[in-house]
Formats: structure tokens, sequence, C-alpha cells
């Protein structure tokens, strides 16, 4: 049935599509939750850094981008998702850019320039107080600063995140990479790393997002702080394309799906060298088959996510990937 569906959306515009899948996924967690169906987390132990850990199902996630407002989570979770990240969320909701503000390429690839729209931390909060004890497994919010706030400030905006959502969520991924935000890439940074780990929780893992667009000299700076933090559990990697967007013709954007792979694929595998096993690796971008997953996780990745291969092929992929990973 949902890969019936998934054919159909795919004829319509993009978040036309998104919007209609979201109803669906909100009645099917419904129905779940109806017929008494708790998500209980599975055999997967995950250790992450310093001392927290993960049980999962399975080792592969969905990425942040899809469930925005942590409204859908248990049903993503009952379709065989081992771990959810939802947002991004920041402090005050914002409608985000423009539309249109997302494009189908080939092959079967995202053009996103989204600008994290979503409802909010308040309402944020909500969802999740509300669908939380409907699963137990991890759930890790995705958080950024709004557009209108000034770089030098974004600080502020990360640290209301941490605080409002600290009680609710399994573990942070901090969103410095988004190619949609202005100035946000900016903060890719050791110094904003250095004003960023105090607010970071002591009881739960945090991660930091970056950008596939990096050169080689400021990723491995990035991952070496990293590395000597006792805060920072490891790295989401990576974020969206802006250089794979430009090359497409697209003067706003950053590319997801297959074209991004090698080099996600380089990213992770270049972490692992600095890690050497210290901190968890999410291995992200382009990931499209169980072969993919497989790559990714030969080349470093302790967890692996996806979302474009998701909004193409639908749950039946989950379940492929699933069964052996």
């Amino acid at each position: 049935m949902f890969s019936f569906f998934s054919s159909l959306l795919l004829k319509l515009p993009p978040e036309t599509a998104h919007a209609i899948a979201r109803f669906f996924l909100r009645l099917y967690q419904l129905t779940q939750k109806v017929f008494g169906a708790y998500f209980e987390p599975g055999p997967y132990l995950i250790k992450v850094p310093p001392q927290h850990d993960f049980k999962v199902r399975s080792r592969l996630g969905l990425a942040a981008g899809f469930d925005k407002n942590a409204e859908m989570f248990p049903a993503l979770l009952h379709l065989g998702f081992g771990f959810v990240e939802v947002g991004t969320v920041t402090p005050l909701p914002q409608a985000g850019n423009a539309p249109p503000r997302i494009w189908r390429v080939a092959p079967e690839a995202l053009i996103n320039h989204m600008g994290f729209n979503n409802v909010g931390l308040k309402e944020f909060q909500k969802n999740l107080r509300k669908y939380r004890s409907w699963v137990n497994a991890p759930v890790l919010a995705n958080i950024g600063k709004n557009k209108n706030t000034p770089s030098e400030l974004a600080i502020g905006d990360y640290e209301q995140c941490v605080q409002a959502l600290q009680g609710l969520v399994s573990g942070f991924v901090i969103n410095i990479s988004s190619p949609n935000t202005p100035g946000l890439r900016d903060l890719q940074s050791v110094s904003f790393l250095q004003s960023l780990v105090p607010i970071l929780p002591n009881d739960k893992p945090s991660f930091i997002k970056l950008a596939p667009d990096l050169s080689k000299s400021e990723f491995e700076e990035l991952c070496q702080f990293v590395l000597n933090s006792e805060r920072v559990s490891g790295v989401v990697l990576t974020n969206t394309s802006r250089s794979l967007s430009e090359i497409r013709g697209f003067s706003q954007g950053g590319l997801s799906g297959p074209p991004l792979f090698a080099t996600s694929l380089d990213r992770v595998e270049m972490a692992r060298a600095v890690f050497q096993g210290r901190k968890t690796i999410i291995g992200v971008g382009g990931v499209s088959s169980l072969e993919d997953a497989l790559k990714m996780r030969e080349v470093g990745a302790d967890l692996v996510e996806m979302y474009t291969a998701f909004v193409y092929k639908g749950p039946k992929l989950i379940r492929e990937i699933t069964k052996t990973f």
C-alpha cells in the first residue's frame, strides 16, 4: 500500500506530495496507537561517547527534514527506521524561503532550498510530549538558528533549543551546515564550536552536522576539535551540497541524493581516520540501497541515515535494507 502511494506522490509537486504523505503517516501512527502497537527498542546496542547508549532495531535512521515538526516519528519508526532525526527546529516559528523551494532532479536527487521552515520551539515541544510516549527508540532533535538571528547571537538560539528539549529527546544534532539560511555555514569554525560546547548537555549525546563542501583542511580541523571535546559525541556527515547544486545550474539550495554519495563516503572515511573509533559517525548523503548502507559502514559509519531515497522509493527500501542491516 505504501509503495503504491509513493509512486502516486511522485507525480505531484514535491511539497504537495509531502503534505499528503504527512497526512497518511499521521493516520497510520494513530491506527498503530489505537491497536496498542508500542514501539520497543531493538537488539543493537550502539555505544555513543562519552557514556551514552542507543538501543535500535536497525542501524538505519531517517535524516532531518522529513519530520520537521516532530509529528510523524512514531509512524516512521513503525515503518522500520531504527532511529529518527526530527527538525530542524528553531526557537521562533518561521515560514522558510519563498516557493518554489524544492526540485526533483535526475538521478533521483533533490535540490532543497526550504530554509528551516518549522512551527517553532513551543509547538515542537508539544508534539514531542504528545508522541514520545508512543515509542521507546532514539529520537534526535536537529536544531538551528532563526534566519533573522545575527551570527554573533546564534549561540543563544542553540542554547534555547537545548534547554527546552533535553528532557524530551535522546540527543541533539547541531545544524551549522544548511546552505539555505544566510550565514549559517560560517558557523562551521573552531571558534564557534568552542562557544557551543559549554551549552551542550552532559547527559545526552550531541553531534555536529557538517557540510560536504568544506575543504579537506577545514574538515579535518573541525573533526580534530570534535575528537578533543568531551561533550561532543561525534558528527553527522553530510548535509546537502551547494556546489553540486550550482553545477546543475541552481543559484540556490543544496543537492541531496545519489550524486552526493561519493563525497559523503569520502568524508566518513576521513573522519574515521581522525577519530580512530573514539567518536560516533552518522553517515548520510545519497544512501539509496543496501549496498550503499554497507559501504557507509565499511568506511566508518556507526549509524546510517537516508532521506531522498525514502522520498523516491518509499518504505519498501527500508525493509530491504533493514533485513540485513
